[in-house]
Parts: structure tokens; C-alpha cells; sequence
């Protein structure tokens, strides 16, 4: 028999060691899942504060000339050409016979609604294509075209009675006759 005193060694209890292992787990997946949220959070922000600033400037161009451009297209072209003035002329209106080239800058005479949309500078990061070139579609910050539906001969296949402008969010899921729970629109 050992009659000496029995001593504890230093140390850690295998429970003690579970329970903060478990702690540094549910933190690690609380900040991992927090990184990967709030980037989408702030594109959604600025999806929606971009389309709130297209809304804003087709209003400005309707109250000048009293029509919206007619298109119903996923590129979102039609406000580019009409609030950048690209191909509209002095009338500001698409298919006129004033109408210039779509050659990246504004036409003689034509109203600048939105220079936000200079695809030289593209500083909102509105426009896809290469810089100072004709853009192929207007795009949101996830990289999604805004879809743009305007024109009374377009009123059955809109949700608003004015126009239309649409994306579709951070899943890239939806359209205008069909949208998703995350996706941005003006109606």
C-alpha cells in the first residue's frame, strides 16, 4: 500500500476542455456567418439605393419630355440611353430622327439625367463592359442586369403603371412577372 499523499496534477478536466472547445466553435460560426452576411446586406443597401436613384432620375427625364423610353429588355439599356443622353439626340427620345450614335458620350444637345452613368468613369459600377466603352447592360452589385419594362404598349406585361425597374437580388433568382422574396423593385 502507498501511504504517500496522493497530488493532483495540473491540468485541465476532459469536460472543462469540451466546454471550451464548444464555446470557440459556436463563436467561430457566429463570426463566420456574420463575414458572409453582412457583404450581401450591403449590396442589398446599394441595389436599393441605386435603383432609387434610377427611379429618381426617370421621373426627372418623363417630367421634361412626358414619355418614358418604351423597352421591355433584361439589360437594362433603355435608361441608359435616355438618362445619360447616348443615342437620344437633342429630344431626348430613343428613335427620333435626331437621334446620335450610341458611342459612350452624351449626344449634342441631349439632357444628362444620370452622369453617374458616364461609362468613362462608371463610378456607381452601373454599367458592364470594358471602361469608356458602349456598356451591354446595366448591372446591380451582384452582378445581376437590372430589367427595365416601360411604355404604354407595355402597361399588361408591367407591375407599375409607369415603368419598371427590376432585379433580381443576391440569388440572382426572379423577374419582373415572377419575382423572388429578395428581389429589388419600384413597385
Amino acid at each position: 500500500m502507498n501511504t504517500r499523499p496522493h497530488h493532483q496534477r495540473p491540468g485541465f478536466t476532459l469536460v472543462e476542455l469540451l466546454t471550451v472547445i464548444t464555446i470557440i466553435v459556436i463563436l467561430a460560426g457566429l463570426t463566420v456567418t456574420a463575414l458572409t452576411w453582412m457583404p450581401r446586406m450591403a449590396h442589398t443597401k446599394k441595389a436599393v439605393a441605386q435603383k432609387e436613384l434610377l427611379d429618381s432620375a426617370m421621373f426627372r427625364y418623363h417630367a421634361d419630355t412626358g414619355v418614358y423610353p418604351v423597352a421591355l429588355d433584361g439589360t437594362g439599356l433603355a435608361m441608359y440611353y435616355v438618362l445619360y443622353g447616348d443615342g437620344v439626340g437633342p429630344d431626348g427620345i430613343r428613335g427620333t430622327a435626331d437621334d446620335g450614335p450610341v458611342d459612350g458620350r452624351p449626344d449634342d444637345g441631349a439632357t444628362v439625367y444620370l452622369e453617374q452613368l458616364n461609362p468613362a468613369t462608371n463610378p456607381l459600377g452601373l454599367l458592364d463592359g470594358p471602361p469608356g466603352a458602349v456598356p451591354t447592360r446595366l448591372v446591380d452589385p451582384f452582378g445581376n442586369a437590372w430589367h427595365y419594362g416601360g411604355g404604354r404598349e407595355n402597361w399588361p406585361l408591367m407591375n407599375n403603371r409607369n415603368f419598371d425597374i427590376h432585379s433580381p437580388g443576391p440569388d440572382g433568382v426572379g423577374t419582373p412577372t415572377n419575382p423572388g422574396p429578395d428581389d429589388i423593385h419600384n413597385w
